[in-house]
């Protein structure tokens, strides 16, 4: 475990995030790998499908996965504060709630699934395949939850290294399951949904394993139920799960407008998509080792150190993401190729649509890294509520401003992307100015439970 209130910044910073990076990259590897392999050898049919369905299952998932980051920064300022009972005690609540709740969703994701695809206005070629896809992995949504929740409890205690070697394994065997059970078997996006369940299965009980016996504070004997701590970790994971729900909800709208320009739209956005993950995963890593730079600080109460922490994140990321949309703005057009079948009759119309896309997209990277940077910061601190309102925010812009290009305008499919930096650019903004104000200030869990047992006495 690492202690990131004392010493130098940039190197540690670094050497956490560096292997968080790698393991996102192979995290992403999940759905890269399924859309090259069901696209090239499928058709641009499947890799639509996918593409659909995969939005709908993370519309439902990102509750989930929202709850388990905003009890990571609980852990760790409680980590930070050296309060180690608290601790063990918020992982054990976590972990009760996580799984009643997982398995709630799971049954209504598999009976609503049909309804969702045909409100997104899923088009009949694809419709089957999308509902299968999506219905198996709706059966196995508990393991990449409960992944999440264990690499994020991990990494709040300063270990990202093992995590990614729990990823590696499982992305290999996930990539090796897939190319069987598609090719060889011939069994499509059943084969792909398949394969990538196993895997996160696997992940699950390494991930169980390695805390279980090399991380004390992650071994709970006896799950107990804490309702002081329920109510803590809901308020800070509250927001990042809405804020987590509403980047799936506008997904959805954007997903149900791209399905009006029929499948090669669809199998083109969806590659696009799968690049854009990869491209802008780094930043978004940096920004989750960032805040647990600045959770433990001022769980330790140095907001000076939070605050250089901060500053010094930022320049990295806005660097790197310069650096990205460069290199994509050059090889753009060979990546989308990469998704597809030369043979399929589609195959042109899907690479123009997708190339024209990520080119509009690409040029406006440095404006994201510049708002997960700030949104980064206030989790950190604690400041919960506005970590969800900012992006809140980017996405209800974005969804409108395409629907209005769309719909008004009568602008074709590039109109999805023009709309993408329209919301990072305002909320962007609307970040500069709140952090300028200090409204973040006095929202570390650690400071609130001191204010509230002063008050007590």
């Amino acid at each position: 475990m690492k202690d990131f209130t004392e010493g130098k910044i940039s190197k540690p910073l670094i050497g956490f995030a560096a292997p968080m990076v790698v393991g996102n990259l192979f995290q992403q590897l999940y759905s890269i790998v399924d859309a090259i392999v069901v696209g090239r050898y499928v058709g641009g049919g499947a890799l639509a499908a996918i593409g659909v369905s995969m939005s709908a299952v993370m519309f439902i998932v990102a509750t989930l996965i929202g709850l388990t980051t905003g009890a990571s920064i609980v852990i760790s300022q409680f980590f930070g504060a050296k309060q180690f009972d608290r601790l063990k005690s918020a992982v054990s609540v976590s972990i009760i709630f996580m799984a009643g709740l997982s398995v709630v969703l799971t049954v209504l994701g598999v009976i609503f699934a049909p309804y969702i695809l045909r409100l997104l206005n899923t088009d009949p070629e694809i419709f089957d395949d999308a509902l299968l896809y999506m219905r198996i992995l709706m059966s196995g949504v508990i393991f990449p939850v409960f992944y999440n929740m264990y690499t994020a409890y991990l990494r709040a205690l300063g270990d990202s290294k093992r995590p990614l070697y729990i990823l590696i394994f499982t992305v290999i065997l996930s990539g090796v399951l897939t190319l069987y059970l598609v090719i060889y078997q011939g069994l499509g996006v059943t084969g792909a949904a398949v394969s990538t369940i196993f895997a996160q299965f696997v992940a699950v009980i390494l991930c169980f394993l390695y805390s279980r016996r090399y991380v004390p504070l992650l071994r709970v004997e006896k799950l107990k139920f804490d309702v002081e701590l329920f109510r803590l970790i809901i308020k800070y994971g509250a927001p990042a799960a809405v804020q987590m729900s509403l980047v799936s909800l506008a997904g959805l709208f954007i997903t149900g407008l791209i399905n009006m320009f029929g499948p090669a739209a669809m199998a083109g956005i969806t590659a696009v998509m799968r690049i854009d993950q990869l491209a802008i995963m780094p930043v978004s890593t940096l920004s989750m080792a960032m805040s647990t730079f600045v959770a433990q600080n001022m769980g330790a109460d140095k907001e000076d150190r939070a605050i250089r922490c901060f500053k010094i994140s930022m320049v990295y990321m806005v660097l790197f993401a310069v650096f990205v949309s460069v290199v994509l703005m050059i090889f753009g057009d060979n990546l989308v190729s990469l998704f597809l079948n030369q043979n399929d009759v589609g195959s042109a119309e899907i690479l123009r649509i997708g190339t024209n896309y990520l080119n509009r997209m690409v040029i406006f990277y440095f404006m994201f890294a510049i708002l997960f940077s700030f949104n980064a910061f206030f989790r950190g601190v604690g400041d919960a509520k506005i970590a969800m309102v900012f992006p809140a925010i980017s996405l209800s812009i974005r969804t409108i401003a395409a629907y209005v290009m769309v719909l008004l305008l009568g602008m074709g499919p590039e109109a999805l992307a023009w709309s993408i930096p329209m919301g990072w650019g305002v909320s962007g903004f609307l970040s500069w100015i709140y952090y300028k104000k200090r409204r973040w200030a006095g929202k570390t869990a650690t400071q609130k439970i001191g204010n509230d047992s002063e008050s007590e006495n």
